[in-house]
């Protein structure tokens, strides 16, 4: 009596692995790219963390006005002056519309938010940026 198994045995096991992980690698590997919504959406969102940031450290009120159909974008604090600005690159057929021609969201010192919604459409789907009023949080949920 022997113990053990034999080669085809083996080599059947083999097979159905080697199949079963080739099914399976290129789908994870989709699966944990960003799509091009989703990458415009972080972009946002990161542009907006640093607003938020920036009025926190700075213990004043900061403004971030946004112009969707460019990307360009201004933060300003409560003096007014332009602290930062720059354009937000869209990523290949995604944009971001609001209810607001010029969104605006305005961060207070002690956290709190007022703040126009904005959503990231793209061929992927769509993205919102929820932003909490109360703790200024932001994060991006798919639609």
């Amino acid at each position: 009596m022997s113990r053990g198994f034999t080669i085809v045995e083996i080599l059947v096991v083999l097979a159905i692995l080697g199949i079963t992980a080739a099914a399976v690698v290129p789908a994870l590997a989709r699966a944990t790219e960003e799509d091009d919504v989703t990458r415009t959406a972080r972009d946002v969102e990161r542009m907006l963390v640093a607003a938020r940031d920036r009025a926190l450290a700075r213990a004043e009120r900061v403004e971030v006005a946004l112009i969707p159909e460019q990307g360009r974008y201004w933060i300003r604090g409560s003096d007014g002056q332009v602290l930062d600005s720059g354009v937000i690159a869209f990523a290949a057929a995604s944009r971001v519309q609001s209810n607001a021609v010029r969104p605006r969201f305005q961060f207070n010192a002690d956290g709190t938010v007022d703040a126009d919604s904005l959503l990231v459409l793209g061929s992927a789907g769509a993205r919102a940026l929820v932003i909490d009023r109360w703790s200024g949080a932001i994060r991006v949920d798919p639609r």
